[in-house]
């Protein structure tokens, strides 16, 4: 499998298809969804308000027809409860995004990690959990993640993707390429 880590803006490189997070009590919405909430007028936060998204554990939502320079459209992926997301469900956060992609036959696709953005979360644990539980499901299929990172967190999301590189390197082989901007 191929990890690549893009420090680029992310408005600009959305070839990939587009994964999105959001929790259940995180408003106004931060990191990547906010900023595509924003490009899209804040059409993801009207579905939030109006009770149609909620962010609930596990809720996945194909959104199409917003944006032409997104003609598949993107995925916005609820994880529940700020509180409520420990290692155990970004673990299974990752293992969640991978079998919906592997369905939905995406091989290439563009997300920041889970908590991206958003004040208290631990970048370097996120990313060792969330990319354990995608590689563990992913592992028979071809599947190119590009996480999108920022510049102050690039270094920390790479120490997690190494720690989990190391401890599964029994399971998979794993490359995690930085893609210099």
């Amino acid at each position: 499998m191929k990890i690549l880590v893009d420090t680029r803006d992310p408005g600009s490189i959305f070839s990939e298809f587009p994964v999105l997070w959001c929790f259940s009590d995180e408003r106004p919405l931060k990191g990547m969804t906010g900023l595509l909430d924003w490009r899209l007028d804040t059409a993801i936060s009207r579905l939030l308000m109006d009770g149609t998204l909620g962010g609930r554990w596990g809720e996945k939502v194909l959104i199409c027809g917003f944006d032409a320079a997104l003609p598949e459209g993107f995925l916005l992926v609820g994880l529940g409860p700020m509180g409520e997301f420990d290692e155990e469900k970004m673990r299974e956060a990752g293992r969640l995004i991978a079998r919906t992609m592997v369905n939905l036959k995406k091989r290439a696709v563009c997300m920041a990690l889970p908590g991206s953005g958003i004040p208290g979360f631990d970048t370097s644990v996120v990313a060792e959990h969330f990319l354990h539980g995608l590689i563990l499901e992913a592992r028979d299929v071809e599947f190119t993640p590009t996480f999108l990172c920022s510049g102050y967190d690039v270094d920390e999301a790479l120490l997690g993707f190494q720690k989990t590189k190391v401890s599964l390197k029994a399971h998979l082989q794993t490359d995690i390429i930085q893609v210099k901007s």
